[in-house]
């Protein structure tokens, strides 16, 4: 039998999980996909072992994929949480929302997206999505918007163009940041209050 490296069975297998899923992300940082057998290689196990953890690489891909959204919409939150303005909480969460995309990261989440994952997961990373924009419909609420939910889904789509035209280069990241907090702040404005 292989010697575990933790004190209890369970806990090193969720050691190895969280290395599979390490590994898996950090090939998808670097290339934008990777095989079971480049990550098996990568934790030193054998490619059969992967599959003791994962019955496919897109059930590995799911996994990754909902650890870092999870991750992600916790630092949105709590960033957001402190802000004493509803202003504050906007700029907040437009400054997570790009530091995310300029440390790369969110490379990460762009390569997950484009492997279909197990329909049993979609549910799951589609309420994590919107869990990321959870911070401004609060905030948009805060402020009488009665469409709050609706309006974030607009700056969200602002944020996703600001996304794509600093990961294409072709815009400076923080000129980009100043357009969108003035693009959100002009709809926070709208209503007559900061």
């Amino acid at each position: 039998m292989p010697r575990i490296a933790a004190a209890t069975v369970a806990e090193n297998r969720a050691q190895r999980r969280d290395a599979l899923m390490s590994a898996a992300g950090s090939l998808m940082q670097r290339s934008g996909t990777f095989t079971v057998a480049e990550v098996a290689h990568e934790v030193g196990l054998s490619r059969s072992a992967v599959y003791e953890y994962y019955t496919s690489a897109s059930d590995l891909v799911a996994d990754v994929l909902v650890d870092e959204l999870r991750t992600w919409s916790q630092a949105l939150s709590e960033g957001t949480a402190a802000a004493a303005t509803t202003q504050d909480r906007v700029h907040a969460w437009v400054g997570g929302i790009l530091d995310y995309v300029v440390d790369g990261r969110h490379a990460l989440l762009r390569a997950a997206g484009a492997i279909d994952i197990p329909a049993a997961r979609r549910s799951e990373v589609q309420a994590l999505h919107r869990d990321l924009v959870a911070p401004l419909v609060g905030a948009f609420g805060a402020v009488g918007r009665t469409d709050a939910e609706r309006f974030a889904a607009y700056a969200w789509g602002a944020t996703e163009a600001a996304i794509d035209r600093i990961e294409a280069g072709v815009t400076d990241p923080t000129a980009e940041r100043q357009t969108l907090t003035a693009f959100l702040d002009g709809a926070l404005s709208s209503v007559g209050e900061r």
